[in-house]
């Protein structure tokens, strides 16, 4: 990347990588009425564009992002005057069809103009701009596998939450095997399909929103909406991330206000009587002030029938002949078609302050209200069936059987603020802090059956805070450093109240947990020569908490084996704690042969703190905590960019000591423990081929696979057994193969009028989705078709039409023994959108 800084001698103006940057901040008011700062006196005469560039960043001691290729043989304006350095860079390169865009206070990017490209014919890929590294920086300039999405690709690909991303980001995947459907494990590259499914776990994958860490996999349900972009980072993050990282990084960025009021709507309707709202306003209020607003709105969209009880209606347990009368008989809630709906509403509203030029502070405060129903299972048909709780099952994947038709009750809020600020030349100071919390009403069961082995109410309230501090020269010198603070800390507080047939009782499990986590990290950058750059950092882990809770057996039938068949007491009552530290860290070489290619080789570790087991606790045993999992990374890359074609290539090793999973223990309950040693490897690429461009249409296609080997080195467990038969199994949750590939193609038509058409389909090969995986546990292949199709106005009103899984293929996302969860059928809407 070519940035122009006053302490940037001739010999490093010939270091060539560049390209125009847009930055978190860049839509926020501040930069709009600051300008880039306060006016300076220039006297800049007509030159090559270049050296024009580099001269006016000198000048106003400002920073100026362009590729080479994109200013070479254009010949910068003359500027002379008392001006603002956006003004100056305006009028600099005026006519030459070159824009300017802000991406923060002092630093700003030049690119080509669109209509430059429409008039020239010419044909270029866009560059894609991420913050992967806590800095602005191209996508083939970053030495970490990082996928990106922009907001309005994820609208148009359906991707409203996180769990969307799965069969859209090949590498991602998710595993519901033990908490059902509002419990999901998000995994990328292999690993966290195996984590806590309860709320105090720690998952592999860690969340960020607006850059702030979500301590819970509680959060996986946030919807996601008026989005700036959605980035996948990908692998251990053992530096500039934290809490825990073993897995990956996924940060979502939401927009903020702009420098003109701007804003849009959307309204869709789609099979099963889905209905969706989403607008979005934002703009200054004045000279120092902006705001943006943007809500969402969902309905329905169940493709579930229940069938009722069916055979199971008026059912008893009984033992030794005698049927139980004192417990109640199985209801029968009778037909209900459609099940599965949401009843979503959420809000942010998001404010932007310019105190000076050199301080901004952005505020968000956003909560969100789900009252849907909750995913149900099915059940594999009768005449597959043995066991005595299936209540007459046919082969139709989409009906089930049921006592009840549960919904949820989820509720999120919160606030977070960004205040950055320039303390100096080349010194910047970021702080990002938080609260936010949730409460969750969740009932289920996991065997798709009126009468399961057990059924769950779950009460649960969360609740976090955190603050990030960091220091940072990243304006793009020799030596770019970044150091900082983060402290987070959040309370849990999850009741589940039990149906067990099996115990053939009820009974409470009341836990509750506290953690603290403590870190300091920095890393720096260093260019060796102008073609290679040497990385290292480090990060210090302080973890604490406390889990105390107990069990207890209600026995309202008077026929309770509890105490027998969880080999436990009644009740049952723990307190304990848990502290652990952690020095993890990265080293990259990166080599640049050309500005557009470019190779890396990285070495590092990465750390996920130790905890508590949340499922149902029975023993002191498990009680105790697990140890702390840790990671050895080793990876390679390449980037390729020419005019027409952006590659990346990623390879991939790791190895896992003291791995956590959610496994079988002894008393036969699903418990977290460290079960030993597990590695994963593979190889992933991503291609963006811009196929042909003219001036009234162009046609690009995107493929991106990852090919994974996943295996698990060592087991411990007190069953023989299991060891035997799942030592050489891959980890949960690790597809061997995912894929995308899509075609998009754009026409300009008379009068203005744009028809965008996309086609895809996405592949997610075999997975099992526990440790000692049978048959009844491993989930088969499937590969889906999709396609949407906008007609857009010279005004920008929209038309679309879109198809989802349009060859109806019946796949499974988890299997569970005899239950299993189906995907959706196939699904089509239309949808009308205007943007202003």
């Amino acid at each position: 990347m070519f940035i122009s800084k006053p302490r940037i001698g001739a010999f490093k103006r010939t270091l060539l990588a560049c390209s125009a940057v847009a930055a978190i901040f860049a839509a926020t008011p501040v930069l709009a009425q600051s300008q880039g700062g306060a006016s300076v006196a220039f006297a800049i005469e007509g030159q090559s564009m270049e050296q024009g560039l580099t001269n006016l960043a000198r000048a106003a001691d400002v920073q100026v992002l362009f590729a080479p290729e994109t200013v070479r043989g254009r010949r910068a304006n003359r500027v002379v005057g008392v001006l603002s350095p956006a003004e100056a860079l305006r009028r600099m390169v005026e006519g030459t069809g070159l824009t300017v865009t802000s991406v923060g206070a002092r630093t700003f990017s030049v690119a080509v103009a669109r209509a430059d490209i429409d008039a020239e014919g010419a044909t270029a890929i866009e560059d894609v701009i991420v913050t992967a590294q806590k800095r602005a920086q191209r996508i083939q300039d970053v030495p970490l596998a990082v996928t990106v999405l922009s907001g309005d690709d994820a609208s148009r690909r359906g991707i409203g939450s996180v769990t969307g991303l799965v069969d859209e980001v090949p590498g991602v995947s998710v595993n519901y095997a033990f908490g059902g459907a509002n419990y999901g494990l998000i995994s990328i590259r292999g690993v966290g399909g195996a984590d806590d499914y309860k709320p105090n776990g720690n998952p592999s994958v860690a969340l960020h929103i607006d850059g702030v860490y979500q301590t819970s996999n509680a959060y996986l349900g946030m919807p996601l909406f008026d989005l700036d972009r959605i980035e996948i980072l990908k692998g251990p993050q053992g530096t500039l991330y934290g809490r825990n990282t073993t897995a990956g990084v996924i940060n979502a960025i939401t927009k903020g206000p702009g420098d003109t009021v701007e804003g849009s709507g959307r309204i869709e309707f789609g099979s099963y009587d889905y209905t969706a709202m989403e607008a979005a306003v934002g703009g200054p209020l004045g000279d120092k002030v902006g705001v943006r607003l943007a809500v969402l709105a969902e309905q329905g969209g169940g493709f579930m029938t229940g069938a009722g009880a069916g055979k199971l209606a008026g059912y008893r347990p009984v033992i030794g002949g005698v049927i139980q009368t004192q417990v109640p008989p199985i209801v029968d809630p009778g037909r209900r078609e459609g099940f599965g709906d949401k009843d979503l509403f959420a809000g942010r509203a998001t404010f932007g302050f310019a105190f000076t030029p050199d301080t901004e502070l952005t505020l968000k405060l956003f909560g969100s209200r789900d009252r849907g129903d909750t995913r149900q299972y099915d059940r594999i048909s009768a005449a597959k069936d043995s066991n005595i709780a299936n209540a007459g099952e046919n082969d139709d994947p989409y009906e089930f059987y049921s006592a009840e038709y549960p919904t949820h009750e989820i509720d999120i809020y919160g606030l977070s603020g960004t205040l950055q600020h320039r303390l100096g030349e080349n010194l910047n100071l970021a702080v990002i802090g938080n609260f936010q919390g949730t409460t969750r009403s969740i009932q289920g069961n996991g065997d798709g059956s009126p009468y399961p082995a057990s059924r769950f109410d779950a009460d649960e309230k969360l609740s976090q805070t955190s603050l990030e501090m960091r220091l940072s020269d990243d304006t793009g010198g020799r030596l770019d450093w970044i150091a900082g603070a983060f402290y987070v800390s959040d309370d849990v507080d999850f009741d589940t109240h039990w149906t067990s047939y099996t115990a053939r009782t009820k009974y409470d499990n009341l836990h509750k947990q506290t953690r603290n986590s403590f870190a300091v990290f920095g890393q720096v950058d260093y260019d060796l020569t102008d073609k290679l750059t040497l990385s290292g950092g480090l990060r210090y882990t302080r973890d604490e908490a406390t889990f105390s809770g107990r069990n207890d057996d209600l026995d309202p039938w008077g026929i309770s084996t509890f105490t027998t068949t969880f080999a436990t007491t009644n009740p049952f009552v723990w307190d304990r704690s848990f502290k652990d530290d952690n020095v993890s860290g990265r080293v990259t070489a990166k080599y640049a042969f050309t500005p557009n290619l470019n190779v890396f080789v990285s070495a590092g570790t990465g750390y996920r703190g130790g905890g508590f087991d949340g499922t149902s606790i029975f023993t002191q045993e498990e009680t105790l905590p697990f140890d702390s999992e840790t990671v050895t990374a080793y990876e390679a890359g390449l980037r390729w960019t020419t005019d027409r074609l952006r590659l990346s290539v990623d390879l991939f090793s790791y190895e896992f000591k003291e791995l956590q999973a959610t496994t079988r223990l002894a008393n036969d309950t699903n418990g977290r423990a460290n079960v030993g040693e597990a590695e994963s490897k593979g190889v992933e690429f991503a291609v963006n081929a811009l196929l042909f461009e003219t001036v009234n249409q162009s046609l690009d296609l995107d493929l991106a696979a990852s090919f994974l080997d996943t295996e698990i080195i060592s087991f411990s467990s007190a069953r023989v057994a299991e060891v035997l038969s799942t030592v050489g199994d891959p980890l949960p949750g690790a597809p061997d193969v995912t894929a995308t590939v899509s075609l998009n193609h754009a026409l300009t038509l008379a009068n203005g009028w744009r028809l965008g058409t996309r086609v895809s389909v996405s592949h997610h090969g075999e997975e099992s989705n526990r440790l000692n995986a049978t048959p009844g546990n491993t989930a088969e292949a499937y590969t889906l078709l999709n396609a949407r199709m906008e007609l857009e106005t010279a005004s920008n009103w929209a038309v679309y039409a879109y198809g989802r899984n349009i060859t109806d293929e019946v796949y499974f996302p988890e299997l569970n023994g005899a239950s299993r969860l189906v995907g959706a059928p196939a699904t089509y809407g239309v949808g009308l959108r205007y943007r202003f």
